[in-house]
């Protein structure tokens, strides 16, 4: 069951790879799930994002955060830690997209306050399944 029409769902992206972006976008049109997605390559720019710093002093607050383990000015446990540090922050649920199925980056992300840990799908298909489950459970 989707929300009313007049919701739309805000999800911040914290990914460097403009082919892996364009695909989660493509998977959520798909799923018909309205969203409102800003797009960041870094772990600065998600902090800057999250703190309304420039060149975002008017950024609406995400529903959810997304994000890489593999970022091009920190890690993604990093940027965990970071956010998982700030008060008001925290509590935006933040999953883990990545291809990483290191037992010790899972372990390592839970703990530092990871919501969820999603290993990016090999094709398309799949990852639209992935994207209907992150809806049902963290949009809707």
């Amino acid at each position: 069951m989707q929300g009313p029409p007049d919701h739309l769902a805000t999800i911040l992206l914290v990914e460097d790879d403009p082919a892996e972006v364009r695909l989660l976008q493509e998977a959520f049109n798909v799923i018909s799930v309205r969203t409102q997605f800003y797009v960041v390559s870094g772990g600065q720019a998600a902090l800057a994002f999250l703190r309304h710093q420039r060149p975002y002093p008017h950024a609406l607050w995400p529903a959810l955060i997304l994000l890489s383990l593999n970022l091009s000015d920190m890690t993604g446990q990093q940027l965990l830690a970071e956010l998982k540090r700030e008060p008001v922050v925290k509590t935006i649920p933040a999953l883990v997209f990545t291809n990483s199925q290191s037992p010790q980056d899972i372990r390592e992300s839970y703990q530092l306050g990871a919501n969820g840990y999603i290993l990016k799908p090999f094709n398309f298909t799949h990852l639209v399944e992935v994207v209907q489950a992150i809806a049902v459970y963290w949009i809707r």
